[in-house]
């Protein structure tokens, strides 16, 4: 299982790895700190799944990141990591595979 994960906070984004390692230590995990860095790397390479942050300080947020993966690869599980609960809509109508409220806990990746 590869896992690629976003998100441009750096407490949150290792907070995001130490718990996607805990809770899936088999699984290849890939982590960035843009959504262009992400992108690239799947464009390239296969991913099962991608936990991202949906507002980032990039032209590309965690929900049109989802699309372009989708196009990509429509098998992609998508899981969306966020401090917002407003932007829950959005994230659904992509049919996301799960959504997160930060801060992210073991229970909260095991459940999604």
């Amino acid at each position: 299982m590869v896992i690629v994960a976003v998100d441009d906070e750096k407490p949150a984004r290792i907070l995001l790895e130490n718990t996607l390692r805990a809770v899936r230590p088999e699984a290849e995990i890939h982590m960035f700190s843009t959504p262009e860095e992400l992108l690239e790397y799947v464009e390239e390479y296969s991913a099962d799944i991608a936990v991202l942050d949906i507002c980032m300080y990039s032209d590309l947020n965690g929900v049109t990141l989802a699309k372009r993966l989708k196009e990509i690869n429509v098998k992609i599980n998508i899981i969306f990591v966020t401090a917002h609960e407003r932007y829950l809509k959005d994230a659904m109508s992509m049919h996301a595979s799960g959504y997160i409220m930060k801060p992210v806990t073991e229970e909260d990746v095991r459940k999604e």
